[in-house]
């Protein structure tokens, strides 16, 4: 059976195979079993917040997260204000630092002002050291500056499983049986500040 990803409308990349593609939903009994089986381990997922305005940035994001994890579903929004509105509702947030509306720094601080304990983990293109501080003191959790070379989202990604935990208290999300990339990706997590270069 192939794995493939598929994004719907919401902006959600979820796996599917290819006998659930094929299958369809005819609306008979068992597959309104199976659509509920479905929906039932969607609760179990690992719920990943993205904040990136460039909307091809998002979509490689979406794909390295679907390559990687077997249980992650992938949201992606452009906007503050739009992150602002599910940011309770999630496992891990991974923002830029610039935003049309406004910026992580500003989103991390309005979290925590309300006590949100989600991890929140920046890969941007601000290398600024002055920023990069902002977020850590605001209550970032890491800061993983976007670069051009090989390996940089393995970095992002295994930082996004060192830090985040589901709210129900499970381990982070599982890494897809895939073979694909380095191996250590359960390694104790890294001390609360770091700066990938």
């Amino acid at each position: 059976m192939t794995d493939r990803s598929q994004t719907s409308t919401d902006g959600i990349a979820r796996r599917t195979t290819a006998d659930t593609d094929r299958d369809g939903n005819c609306g008979c009994d068992g597959h309104r079993d199976s659509n509920a089986a479905e929906r039932a381990g969607s609760e179990s997922e690992f719920k990943l917040l993205h904040v990136e305005p460039d909307p091809r940035a998002a979509e490689v994001m979406a794909a390295f997260v679907d390559w990687r994890f077997d249980d992650a579903r992938i949201r992606s929004v452009d906007r503050l204000a739009d992150a602002w509105r599910v940011v309770d509702d999630v496992d891990c947030v991974v923002t830029e630092h610039w935003l049309p509306d406004g910026t992580g720094v500003e989103l991390v601080e309005r979290a925590r002002e309300r006590d949100v304990q989600t991890p929140f983990v920046f890969h941007t293109t601000c290398h600024d050291p002055i920023v990069e501080s902002n977020a850590v003191n605001a209550g970032a959790d890491a800061y993983v500056r976007k670069q051009s070379n090989e390996g940089q989202y393995d970095r992002l990604l295994r930082s996004i499983q060192d830090h985040a935990r589901t709210t129900d208290g499970r381990d982070a999300p599982n890494r897809a049986g895939h073979g694909h990339g380095p191996e250590g990706l359960s390694e104790p997590a890294p001390m609360p500040l770091t700066s990938e270069e």
